[in-house]
This record gives C-alpha cells, structure tokens and sequence, in this order.
C-alpha cells in the first residue's frame, strides 16, 4: 500500500477512527495490525524480513540493558548490528553481490551459476537503519531498553515512517506510544492539513515533472543544452516534491493520531552552503550518519593523535560519511558518486570556511544571501544528474553536454508531454509551493498564519487546496521514489 492509492483513503480513516474508540491499552494492538497489514498488502512474503530485523533490535535491547560486563555487551553490539547489516546487505546489495559473483564465476570458468533475484523489501533501509540506531543508543544507555515486545514492534512499524522515514529514534517516538492520545482537534485539523499540502506536492508537482523527467532522462542521449538543463532542474524539483510530499503525508497521518514524528524537511533549496542543505535535507538520515557514523570517526581520530585541524580528521569522516549516504540509496557507481560528490562539496565548504581567505563583495546582505542560495541549488542540481541518471554512462553523457547547441527545432513546450496547458500547471503549481514557503521562512509557522484568518477564508483555503487536487492531480498511484530505497 502507498499513500496516494485508493486503498490507504479508507485504510486511515478507518484506522483513526478506530484508535480513539478503543481503550487505551488495546490501541497499540491496533496500530501494530494495522501497520502490519500495511506492509503486507504490498508484499506479504517480505513481512519475515521486517519480523526477522524486529527480533534481533528486540532483543539486543534487553541483552544489553542486563549484561553489566563492558567486553560482552560490545559483542552484544556488534553481533547486532553485523545481524542487520547482514539482512540490508543480503537484499539491498545483492546486484552488486550478482555481479561480484558472475565476474569470478567467470573468471574461474564456471558457468552454472544463475542469477538471483529478490524483490526489493519495501522501507528495508529505513527499519533496519531505525533497529542499528534504537540498539547502539541502549548500549549508549542514551534509551533504556523497550521490554514490551508489542510497543517495540510498533516503535518499528508504525505505518506513517515505515516505507520512507523519516527515522525515528527510540527516545523520541517509544514514550509516545504509552501516552494517552485523545481526539485533539487542533492537531486532527494541522495533520489533515499537512496530509492535503503533502498530497498537492506530490500529486500536482512532482508526478506531473516526472513525466518532462522520464522523457529526457529515459534517453539523455536524444537530447543537449537545454532541455538537458531543464529536466535536471525539474527533477530537483520533483525529487524534492515527492519526498517532502511523503514526509508531510507521514508527519500529518502521526499528528491526527496523536504522535509528533521528527521533521525531515525544511526548505533546503534555500540552504546557503552545502552543510547547511545536509542540515535542512533528508533530516534524520543526516543526524543517523552524523551521530553513528562521522562523530564516531572523528573521535577514534582525535584518540590516534589527529587533531580536529587536521586534514585527516576533516576529509576522511566527511568522505566515509558521504559516501555511506550514497550507498544507503543503491550499490549503482552513479549513487556512489553522487555521494563522493557532496562529500567533495562539504569538504570544500569547511576548508574555505577555516582558510584565512574571505571574499569582501561590495554587495549588500540579502544580494549575499540570494548568491549564496543561487550557487548551492545550482550545485546540488548538478548533483542530482548522478542520482536520477541510469546509468554511469547516461551521466557522462549528460554532464558533456548540458551546454552543447541546442537541437535545432526542439520545443521546450514539446519537452513536456500534454505541452503548453501541463507547463501553465506545473510553474502555477511551483509557484504557490514557494509563495508559501517564503511565508513560512517570513513567519516561522504558515500554520500559525492561517490560524489567524478568518474562519470563512481558512475553510475556503482548506476546500480550494482539495479542490486543486482534485483538478490537476495525476492520480495514476506512482509510487513515491524513496519507496526504491
């Protein structure tokens, strides 16, 4: 089940309902099955996989909380983690595994060997990422142990974050399902809004660019200049639409229950550096790979002798980290890339931010910060060729040729399919995503803003945002893209 189909329309509702007319110690029951049953409907044979990775994080948790012996529980720890690294590795890399396999196959003059296929588990990356994370803060001693096995398989499955994030961590989410959540209309309203704006990001914005991005991106080699030019940047947006797009979805379906989910989003194309899009980006991942990951290298670092100024102590955690980040999303050489390549990116960042060289431009502040965020999109768009690209070679291509002469008779209107009506759509579309993200920049909350208004404009807001979708939507059910990872 994904979000923009006709199953989850009358899945949640029937779910919320439900949760708040059932006594407070059966509601975890519920979600459980409920969340479950979501899992499920996708493909039911991959549920062993969830299960498998819940049990291992279940019980490492308590192992850990008991044993008081510093030599056992790092065994505890690694054997853990070794355990879920194993499963991703199993499923998520096991192309690269295929290909590894079939190149020594061959070299050894074996050609029995046939090639395996797994469907890929949905939310794989995310759940086992979540168990890596709820056992080294136990050992941490950062979340105590969860002993009710049903809130801990919960903590793991509740279906809001399951496909796609964002992930929770044990100390933020795990308490909020011992709490009594009543009805609450104000966060029932804000949850129902969050669902509709996360609706119109994805449905109006982002699967409409898929097509203008399928198209070039589906056979680059047909394509120069600027059409090449224009699906990049459109993908930048659409990837950016969907993703929130999901986040706002998952944020709102937790708040009309009750529960506060972590922000994953917050208006990263108006970063000013590349750190600061990491900080604004794809939030819990990044705070994952900075907390489990660079802080731990940069400590090993300082303890071997590095200092924090030391090239070493900067480059290595950075790159690893980066890197790391463009495994998670695939094992293809244009992920892995695209995750050297902001690591390249953040590398440049610190160093020119720590040289003793500063740029005196006779221009006034916000002329700075505009050129700030002018020159971070543009580098995270470039960025993004290596991510959406099939293939290494269909990158290359691309980036050879963003400024080559155009075709002569190409039609940036004919570049979009449905032509001129779906252009008009897609920048009015584009345009009221930024007018009201320059209003939540100028006020902090749009949700504040519309609190304030009347109550005729704010329900005739709340009708002409649905009716929106409800006009220009592609309800064609396309799955949204971190579903893939």
């Amino acid at each position: 089940m994904i979000f923009n189909s006709i199953q989850f329309l009358w899945f949640f509702p029937v779910v919320a309902i439900a949760f708040f007319f059932l006594p407070k110690r059966w509601r975890w029951v519920l979600l459980l099955a409920a969340s479950y049953y979501f899992y499920v409907s996708w493909d039911p044979q991959y549920i062993v996989i969830l299960l498998a990775v819940t049990t291992i994080g279940y019980l490492c948790g308590l192992w850990l909380e008991r044993e008081t012996q510093a030599g056992k529980r790092r065994i505890i720890l690694v054997l853990g983690l070794v355990a879920c690294l194993g499963i991703l590795s199993t499923f998520k890399y096991l192309d690269l595994s295929n290909r590894l396999l079939h190149l020594i196959s061959g070299q050894l003059g074996i050609t029995a060997l046939q090639h395996v296929f797994f469907i890929f588990p949905l939310g794989i990356s995310f759940y086992t990422f979540q168990t890596m994370g709820y056992i080294m803060d136990v050992y941490r001693g950062v979340a105590p142990a969860e002993k009710h096995v049903g809130i801990y398989a919960l903590f793991i499955a509740f279906f809001p974050h399951l496909s796609a994030g964002p992930i929770a961590r044990a100390n933020q989410l795990l308490p909020q399902f011992r709490e009594t959540q009543a009805p609450d209309y104000e966060g029932i309203v804000s949850g129902l809004q969050r669902i509709a704006w996360g609706f119109f990001k994805k449905l109006v914005i982002a699967d409409r660019l898929a097509a203008l991005v399928n198209t070039v991106y589906g056979d680059p080699t047909s394509y120069t200049g600027w059409a090449l030019i224009l699906a990049t940047y459109a993908f930048a947006f659409q990837i950016y639409c969907d993703f929130s797009g999901y986040a706002d979805i998952a944020l709102g379906a937790a708040r009309v229950l009750g529960f506060r989910l972590h922000e994953n989003f917050q208006q990263p194309y108006y970063a000013q550096s590349i750190p600061d899009f990491w900080r604004r980006w794809h939030i819990t991942l990044y705070s994952w790979l900075r907390d489990y990951v660079y802080y731990p290298l940069s400590r090993a670092l300082r303890r071997a002798g590095f200092g924090s100024a030391s090239l070493l102590a900067i480059i290595l955690p950075t790159m690893l980290t980066m890197l790391i980040s463009g495994l998670w999303h695939g094992t293809q050489w244009t992920f892995i890339l695209w995750g050297g390549l902001h690591g390249l990116y953040v590398i440049g960042s610190v160093l020119w931010n720590r040289s003793a060289i500063q740029l005196r431009l006779p221009f006034p502040p916000p002329f700075i910060r505009f050129l700030n965020i002018f020159v971070t999109f543009n580098l995270v768009s470039f960025a993004w060729i290596f991510f959406r690209a099939s293939s290494l070679r269909d990158a290359v291509y691309i980036v050879q040729h963003l400024f080559a002469p155009a075709e002569t008779g190409a039609s940036v209107i004919d570049l979009m399919p449905g032509g001129g009506y779906e252009w008009l759509i897609a920048l009015a579309a584009i345009l009221m995503m930024e007018l009201v993200q320059w209003q939540q920049r100028k006020s902090g909350s749009i949700r504040e803003v519309v609190r304030r208004q009347p109550a005729w404009l704010r329900w005739s807001a709340y009708y002409g945002l649905v009716v929106l979708i409800l006009m220009f939507g592609k309800f064609e059910a396309v799955e949204f893209i971190y579903a893939n990872f």
